[in-house]
């Protein structure tokens, strides 16, 4: 990470560490408390994108050359993501699935450049775990949103669960495997927007997958204050674990450094309910 992007979080920290100490947390409001307004930590964020690169990474390479690391997403099609989640829906779900076009003939073309490799699919989820609108939809490296059939979205999770996973679980130190797909809150979306908009040269998104890591030889004590909502939701049995770092790009495709280095994720390794 650059500099200013140390330098973002150390801002970040100092402004969260007034708050919490100045007054009770319940007097803070809701938005400053979401996840869409912390960066992660530069060491944290280098190292989660490193684990991944040199252990799962090169596992997936091995699977198939296809396999790539980051996917990009136009504005509109990650805004659009947003607008319509569904009002009885509180979060929402990315799996990761493989899309092999062999059993989708004359369907999927879009996505026919991903035959046999890692990709993840978007729906919508409502508290009690269920698909609302039991629809899936692909946004990565397409040029409009792509919807998938419940059907056909099952078939593609199998698939990753069969001829992936298992070959990937040996990277993550705990019992339970690699994951099955990540979630994030609607309420971290809608800020994280928000924010989105406040900045008019915001042009692209791009997706980087990576993995979890032990963090505490990585933050300060300051810093693992800030983030200790995301924190608690992880032990030692969760690195190796994949997830994936959201950045934000001007049209140049540099990185707009207050929208980027950010992992708004909660893991689902073996449900997401």
């Amino acid at each position: 990470m650059k500099k200013k992007s140390t330098l973002n979080f150390l801002g970040y920290c100092m402004m969260f560490f007034l708050l919490f100490s100045c007054g009770d947390q319940k007097k803070l409001s809701k938005d400053d408390l979401l996840l869409s307004h912390i960066p992660m930590p530069p060491k944290l964020d280098s190292a989660m994108r490193h684990s991944f690169d040199t252990v799962t990474y090169k596992i997936l390479k091995r699977l198939n050359p296809k396999n790539v690391k980051s996917f990009k997403v136009s504005k509109e099609n990650y805004l659009k993501m947003i607008d319509q989640i569904p009002t009885n829906a509180d979060r929402v779900a990315f799996s990761f699935v493989q899309f092999n076009k062999a059993k989708f003939p004359n369907k999927y073309q879009e996505l026919t450049k991903f035959d046999g490799s890692l990709y993840l699919l978007y729906y919508y989820m409502d508290k009690s775990g269920n698909n609302v609108g039991n629809k899936a939809y692909a946004m990565l490296d397409v040029n409009n949103t792509v919807e998938i059939s419940a059907a056909d979205y099952q078939i593609m999770e199998n698939d990753y669960i069969q001829n992936i996973k298992p070959q990937i679980d040996p990277a993550v130190k705990g019992p339970q495997g690699n994951t099955l797909r990540v979630k994030v809150s609607k309420d971290e979306l809608i800020a994280y927007k928000n924010r989105v908009l406040s900045k008019p040269n915001a042009k692209n998104f791009k997706i980087t997958l990576a993995q979890w890591v032990n963090y505490e030889a990585l933050l300060t004590s300051n810093e693992t204050h800030v983030l200790r909502k995301k924190l608690k939701m992880f032990n030692d049995e969760s690195a190796g674990q994949m997830t994936f770092i959201t950045d934000c790009q001007n049209a140049q495709g540099s990185d707009i450094e207050s929208l980027s280095g950010f992992d708004l994720n909660q893991f689902c390794p073996d449900d997401c309910q």
